[in-house]
């Protein structure tokens, strides 16, 4: 008796034969190469409802298949996957080329009889693609999301490192395009005479009684130092101890400020003196101009917000327009602000001499207390032109700071830097030199005052009987610390600001840590002691000839 027919759907029915002309499906080969694992990937193709199918005949018999019962099978025997078996879809690359490659199985398919044997339907091409994405070792042991993941984590390092690298880019440029503009010089050698008023300074001798105690300073800076670089404190934790160490030192003159903007008319400016010119390029400027079609030459390519500053392209715009190409624009120039170049100075450490202290001493040389501080003040906000077209500027600034107004005559600044944000001592560098210059410009100014008043003329001042103009740094990332000596001379008619490195240590270390207060003190006994007093001097001249009689 015949088998009778089921109107339900066959599920599991996968081994069907069947006969006739084939339809547009893809084939797939029963071989035990087509397991389940490489016949699940095909999951994310869309397939079209599956309508009821009937059972099909015994063995042996044929009838033809139609499109939507061929659909119901391939469908069924993607359903018959477990869960646990499901993979991750191809990347885009191979999504592409399986893609490709079923369209053309597809057309070929078309022109066959006979169906292979029964089964789950793939081309032996495809299963090489899904099988090759199986054995990448890549795929599978970094899935789609633990990659997403790693990439996010990553991010923000790569970022990290980028800003980093901008930033010590953007540093050294600073330094050796802006700071040269302004003839300020790192790592220079002074003149012999300067040189020895240096060695005298630092490595005057203390008694044994003082380095005991500053032995004991030298020992809380270790302390305070070591406790930051274990809690990776930030850059105001490791000035802290250094500022303690400098009150510690217990000198009643010294005056500290922390965080003191110093006034932009001390910075120095770049040499308006040209010694070469460019005009004899305005004919080809002027054929670049006309050529709007040429490319820019690479050379002409600078760091991203960071034009190069010479010093005789420092007196125009930094900002580059192809309307000032033009030959009358490249002969006259037009000059930007003065100073502009370089940043204000705001020392995380000011030191220089107490107001109230100087004011006293003034007062010995024939004037009150109360007419030397007026005194003082007028100097401040006396305009005088130096130059002949130059700006009007203050006589002189005793006082550098607005901010803080009982600093007069700094002579020492401390720029430091954290030991574990990616900040650099070289920055700190960078900042201090400025500082120094601006120190050393403040003494330039009194010089200049005294040699006026002395001989009514105009003459450069001389350091002949005096000692040369210096200024000290000390810059620091974390627990290192960096000495530094700045002085002033005229080459060729042009004042060059230099910079030299007296001597490096890292605090932790307490031999070296006791070195380095030792050196702290000599220069603030210096600073409250022979320049104090020459100070002193210099303004008593400059109050007698100033007197109105």
């Amino acid at each position: 008796m015949a088998p009778q027919p089921n109107s339900t759907p066959a599920k599991n029915n996968r081994r069907q034969p069947a006969t006739g002309r084939r339809q547009r499906t893809p084939i797939v080969n029963s071989t035990w190469r087509t397991g389940t694992r490489s016949s699940a990937r095909l999951q994310h193709i869309q397939l079209p409802p599956i309508p009821p199918a009937p059972i099909s005949q015994p063995a042996g018999t044929k009838r033809k298949r139609s499109q939507d019962s061929e659909a119901e099978a391939e469908a069924e025997g993607l359903e018959g996957v477990r869960p646990s078996k499901q993979l991750r879809e191809l990347p885009p690359s191979k999504h592409k080329l399986f893609e490709e490659n079923l369209q053309k199985d597809l057309k070929v398919e078309a022109n066959e009889q006979e169906l292979p044997p029964p089964g789950y339907r793939l081309s032996e091409k495809n299963l090489q693609i899904l099988n090759g994405e199986d054995m990448d070792p890549t795929a599978n042991n970094a899935p789609a999301l633990k990659r997403t993941s790693s990439r996010r984590s990553i991010a923000p390092s790569e970022a990290g490192t980028e800003r980093t690298q901008r930033s010590s880019n953007t540093t050294a440029a600073y330094r050796h395009k802006n700071l040269a503009a302004v003839e300020i010089h790192m790592h220079a050698e002074p003149p012999d005479y300067i040189q020895t008023a240096i060695d005298r300074i630092i490595d005057a001798k203390v008694s044994e009684k003082r380095r005991s105690e500053l032995r004991v300073i030298a020992q809380k800076l270790c302390d305070g130092c070591l406790k930051n670089v274990k809690a990776q404190a930030g850059e105001d934790d490791f000035i802290d101890p250094l500022h303690i160490a400098l009150k510690d030192l217990g000198f009643e003159n010294l005056c500290t400020h922390e965080k003191a903007d110093w006034r932009g008319e001390l910075k120095p400016v770049a040499s308006q003196q040209s010694h070469f010119s460019s005009s004899f390029m305005s004919s080809v400027q002027q054929l670049e101009v006309n050529d709007v079609s040429a490319p820019p030459r690479k050379r002409q390519q600078q760091y991203a917000g960071e034009p190069y500053m010479s010093p005789e392209s420092s007196t125009t715009n930094a900002t580059h327009t192809p309307t000032n190409d033009s030959p009358e624009s490249s002969t006259m120039p037009a000059p930007t602000p003065p100073g502009s170049l370089i940043k204000t100075p705001r020392p995380d450490i000011s030191m220089g001499i107490q107001l109230t202290a100087l004011t006293s001493a003034l007062s010995l040389r024939g004037l009150n207390k109360v007419k030397a501080r007026t005194f003082l003040t007028w100097l401040q906000h006396e305009m005088v032109q130096r130059e002949l077209d130059g700006p009007l500027e203050p006589m002189l600034l005793p006082v550098p700071a607005p901010r803080a107004l009982d600093l007069a005559f700094p002579f020492a600044v401390v720029e430091g830097k954290a030991y574990s944000t990616g900040k650099q001592i070289f920055e700190a560098e960078n900042q201090a030199s400025v500082s120094g210059a601006c120190g050393l410009k403040i003494q330039l100014d009194l010089d200049n005052l005294v040699n006026r008043s002395a001989k009514g003329s105009d003459a450069s001042p001389t350091t002949s009987n005096t000692e040369p103009p210096l200024f000290f740094t000390t810059c620091t990332q974390g627990p290192i610390h960096e000495l530094w000596a700045h002085w002033t001379v005229v080459e060729d008619g042009v004042r060059i600001f230099g910079s030299k490195l007296l001597d490096s240590c890292n605090a932790l270390l307490l031999r070296q840590g006791e070195g380095f207060i030792v050196e702290l003190n000599n220069i603030v006994v210096w600073g409250l002691g022979s320049f104090m007093k020459s100070v002193v001097e210099r303004l008593g001249m400059v109050a007698e000839k100033a007197k109105v009689k």
